[in-house]
């Protein structure tokens, strides 16, 4: 009655690698790719490949990098997914799994990425720094994803109808009207 006792939507299980900056994660990514032929990284906002490419030195025609939307369950057969990034919404991530039979899906995540600043991830840096975490090591944590999840939701709740943006920033700014929520 009224969903208060139903269950949560669990979907598809990820599991958040996270770096301190975002050089080290994009770093991390170019050497998973280096170690893993059949490693393809994905990306859903245009600027976030963009910025892996040149740092990587590889070329934009790549079969490697791709974006998110072009993403189709024959071109991802007998690869190994890995997205480069969250997209804000929880339910277009989702939909994207599904589309493709995903089982659970490594993201990586930089603490200076959009999605993390809007929720205060300077406070968050500033900790890690404090416990001595450098800059190129990996913190991987269920109570990490969870927290993702959670922030991914409220997002959702805030926005009514999304409007598409080339990059993370311009994402937060057409669709919440700032990048900082913890101000």
């Amino acid at each position: 009655m009224f969903g208060l006792f139903g269950k949560k939507e669990k979907g598809i299980a990820t599991n958040d690698q996270v770096w301190l900056s975002q050089k080290a994660k994009l770093q991390a990514a170019h050497k998973m790719m280096e170690a893993n032929s059949s490693c393809l990284l994905v990306f859903w906002f245009e600027d976030s490949l963009n910025e892996f490419l040149v740092l990587s030195h590889i070329s934009s025609e790549s079969t490697q990098a791709v974006l998110a939307e072009s993403l189709s369950r024959e071109s991802i057969a007998g690869k190994l997914i890995i997205f480069g990034e969250h997209h804000p919404l929880r339910k277009k991530e989702q939909v994207l799994f599904q589309k493709l039979q995903l089982n659970q899906v490594p993201v990586l995540v930089s603490l200076e990425e959009p999605f993390i600043h809007y929720f205060g991830g300077e406070r968050t840096i500033e900790l890690m720094h404090k416990m001595g975490v450098q800059e190129n090591e990996v913190i991987a944590h269920a109570m990490i994803t969870r927290s993702i999840e959670n922030a991914q939701r409220k997002i959702e709740e805030e926005v009514l109808a999304e409007r598409k943006a080339s990059s993370a920033k311009e994402w937060f700014q057409l669709n919440l009207g700032s990048l900082n929520r913890t101000k």
